[in-house]
């Protein structure tokens, strides 16, 4: 009965998979509803979606053509914060490998989150409430390096490395996953005017050493781990990276620098244990799984949170690859 995967994309919380898989619904001969919402405070709108699983007459179990893939006319709402929040019944495009999609959905804009605090859904659809309840992430920076590469008299800063620490709900990083990034935020002159642009700079949690006795790093990953490194090599050459062969080096204003860490909440952190591959806009692939946290159906209630804190970018250290430097 378990059927293909089902995919939750966490950058644009809606995904064409999720609506036209089913799980495993363990309860023979009834129709069973499928909501998942992901949560994040960086993004202006979030979105759910409501699917049905629908069982022939004779109780075998549904297939992909009997899936209503989209159900439109729900009544869902966000709980949070002593207020009530209703989504509004949309319609969005959505492009992918197969082309345009027209997905139905539900949606609300500018829902402010606060790390800690208890969010709640409730949906109901043609006489069926489907809820669930969770705990938005908190992470606290517990060692934190604030500076950039520095300039100084004798020249720019020679320390090896650069490193951050955190801890989730309670100091316990146990039931919390989450993916630290640190983000070079630039303007770039193009056709008579500035185009914001940004440049990821490699992170790791550790170093090797291959034969030759060269660094290899361990590139971070989403995961419960709660620390990592760079080093100012690896910030140089980002540094470089963002002219590349272009001779104009003034052409490029560096705004600002921020460390980044993204964090799931708990059940959100099990949902992703059951997955099978993982890419860059944090696609989740299940395989052979039933996990759910909504009551009255199935499906995902989860909340992404991004914790940002700025670095002390040196206009020294900028200047010496010909940028310009103009905080923001």
């Amino acid at each position: 009965m378990k059927r293909a995967l089902l995919i939750l994309p966490f950058i644009l919380f809606i995904t064409l998979e999720s609506c036209r898989n089913d799980f495993d619904v363990n309860a023979p001969y009834e129709d069973v509803y499928v909501l998942n919402c992901i949560l994040r405070n960086d993004k202006p709108v979030q979105y759910a979606i409501i699917s049905k699983n629908v069982y022939t007459e004779n109780g075998v179990p549904p297939t992909s053509n009997s899936t209503a893939q989209n159900i439109k006319g729900a009544n869902v709402e966000i709980y949070y914060n002593d207020s009530v929040f209703v989504m509004r019944d949309t319609t969005i495009e959505v492009t992918d490998s197969g082309g345009v999609t027209q997905v139905n959905c539900y949606c609300i804009k500018n829902l402010v989150l606060q790390p800690g605090k208890v969010v709640r859904i409730e949906a109901t659809v043609q006489g069926k409430k489907l809820e669930s309840t969770t705990q938005i992430p908190e992470i606290t920076f517990t060692k934190f390096s604030l500076n950039f590469p520095q300039a100084f008299k004798s020249g720019y800063a020679t320390k090896p490395n650069y490193s951050w620490n955190w801890t989730g709900d309670s100091g316990d990083n146990s039931n919390i996953l989450s993916l630290p990034q640190l983000e070079i935020f630039y303007k770039k002159y193009e056709g008579g005017s500035y185009v914001d642009k940004k440049i990821l700079v490699p992170l790791a949690l550790y170093f090797t050493y291959d034969e030759n006795n060269n660094l290899i790093p361990v590139n971070v990953e989403l995961s419960f781990n709660n620390f990592c490194i760079t080093t100012l090599e690896t910030v140089n050459k980002t540094m470089q990276e963002i002219s590349g062969d272009d001779p104009n080096k003034s052409d490029y204003i560096i705004t600002k620098v921020l460390f980044n860490v993204i964090g799931l909440d708990s059940d959100l952190s099990k949902f992703y244990s059951a997955y099978t591959t993982y890419n860059e806009d944090f696609s989740i692939k299940l395989k052979q799984t039933d996990y759910s946290n909504i009551e009255g159906g199935k499906g995902i209630f989860g909340v992404i949170y991004n914790f940002s804190k700025s670095l002390v970018a040196d206009s020294l250290y900028v200047k010496s690859f010909g940028y310009q430097y103009n905080p923001e």
